[in-house]
């Protein structure tokens, strides 16, 4: 609870929306946001997100432990419309709200550009370092081959989850 307010989200919130929980003292991903990755209402993988700085920020769902594979989902699809906002991570979801989803990582899959061309207003809002820019603009390039619009959205903010809140409604 304590890391997300550091963060600036209301824990509740995000909690009754996107179904998280807590893992405190554990053998296995001590430390850590349990995050389900829900397609139409049900569980179907997960990843988890650590709430301190060292190691890997993110550990996901083994193929074994996954109905469906998470590399090939959108986070958050589940609460998108007409248009999308696709950012890196889970946590870029929760701050930008319903409409945007994550690809778990700057690497997309084939199966995930496929999820995202669906969609006739595509905006990719990947950090704003240059690897992660570098593949946004692949991306963008690539999606173009599809119906619709995309931009490539570039924040001041190293990414939309410490993003100013007036910079996120504007998003």
């Amino acid at each position: 609870k304590k890391y997300l307010i550091k963060r600036g989200f209301d824990w509740r919130k995000i909690k009754r929306k996107w179904g998280i929980k807590g893992i405190g003292i554990a053998a296995r991903l001590p430390w850590r946001i349990f995050i389900p990755i829900i397609l139409r209402g049900q569980v179907v993988s997960w990843t988890t997100r650590s709430i301190s700085e060292e190691g890997l920020r993110y550990l996901s769902a083994q193929e074994e432990e996954e109905a469906l594979p998470h590399k090939k989902l959108l986070y958050g699809e589940d609460f998108v419309r007409h248009s999308v906002v696709v950012c890196e991570g889970p946590l870029d979801v929760w701050k930008i709200g319903p409409g945007a989803v994550c690809t778990f990582g700057t690497s997309v899959t084939t199966a995930q550009m496929r999820r995202i061309a669906k969609y006739p207003m595509r905006t990719i809002c990947f950090d704003n370092e240059y690897q992660a820019q570098k593949t946004a603009i692949k991306l963008v390039m690539a999606l173009e081959a599809f119906p619709g619009e995309t931009w490539n959205l570039v924040l001041d903010d190293k990414d939309p989850g410490s993003a100013d809140d007036r910079v996120i409604k504007k998003i």
